[in-house]
């Protein structure tokens, strides 16, 4: 979701242009900063963005840079409030034998004698949503080719994530065979005599304390679930999001049973992966 995108367009009354920036956000924020008279269009500017982002905060700067004979505001005169004024004026000079002494600039000063009025801005508002559809677009290849290069990194992350799995697929039997001697030279040590069936019991049951192989089962169903939804051309920061959680469950679970050096060695490991893609995954939509 980290991204920069710019743009401008030059038209008859001068330059548009927009810059957009987007920082990671679980939801869509978005701001946007234009001049007043493009205010009217804000809802179009909302509407495209909302078209085409579902996460970040995002901030759009939208300015206007007018040529030398532009101006956005036209100047009139109010007529009917000058004549009365310069009316009460020469009256109030000639009852009291004074002179009228007031200049243009005096009746100027008067309030609603010279009356702003905002020039028709219609040609700006439409060439400012093109613009800012041009500049969206130009935000989402700038997030494509992030997202390029952080899927190349997630199925990097996966795939070393598939290989610690194998590997302490592989101690399952040799953690087994170790528990079932360890048992026996502890038994031997007491001198103790023991039914040989209630001793697999308890074999069995000790095994199935430490087993862990529903978790790595998990674990291969979830890497495959997240290699799949990688593939998927539609926003998927947030199943990524899950699926993470769901295989930094399974590791969590699988060093709580650790039984071996190997497998703790190889449950940190796993963990120090999940923990790398899932800040990796806060970048993506």
């Amino acid at each position: 979701m980290t991204a920069f995108a710019s743009h401008e367009v030059d038209t008859p009354a001068g330059k548009l242009t927009c810059e957009i920036r987007s920082v990671n956000q679980r939801f869509l924020d978005l701001t946007i900063k234009c001049p007043d008279f493009l205010r009217a269009a804000e809802n179009q500017f909302r509407k495209t963005f909302n078209q085409h982002l579902t996460r970040g905060k995002v901030t759009a700067f939208i300015k206007f840079f007018p040529d030398e004979n532009t101006s956005l505001t036209q100047l009139s005169v109010n007529h009917a409030l000058l004549a009365q004024l310069v009316a009460q004026a020469d009256k109030i000079a000639n009852n009291h034998q004074l002179t009228n002494n007031l200049s243009t600039s005096h009746y100027m000063t008067w309030p609603d004698v010279i009356v702003q009025q905002p020039t028709d801005t219609s040609a700006l508002h439409q060439s400012a949503i093109d613009l800012v559809n041009e500049s969206v677009q130009k935000l989402l290849d700038s997030r494509a080719r992030e997202g390029a290069e952080m899927k190349a990194v997630l199925q990097q992350k996966t795939d070393l994530i598939i290989s610690l799995t194998n590997a302490i697929r592989d101690y399952v039997p040799a953690i087994n065979q170790h528990l079932s001697e360890k048992l026996k030279n502890k038994l031997a040590e007491l001198d103790v005599e023991v039914n040989p069936e209630r001793f697999e019991q308890e074999v069995a049951m000790q095994l199935q304390k430490i087993d862990i192989t529903e978790e790595l089962d998990r674990l291969d169903a979830h890497t495959k679930e997240f290699n799949r939804v990688l593939q998927l051309q539609e926003p998927v920061g947030r199943r990524l999001d899950f699926l993470v959680q769901e295989l930094n469950r399974e590791s969590n679970t699988i060093g709580s049973k650790s039984a071996s050096i190997n497998t703790s060695n190889a449950s940190i490991d796993l963990k120090v992966a999940i923990e790398q893609m899932r800040e990796q995954i806060q970048n993506i939509e």
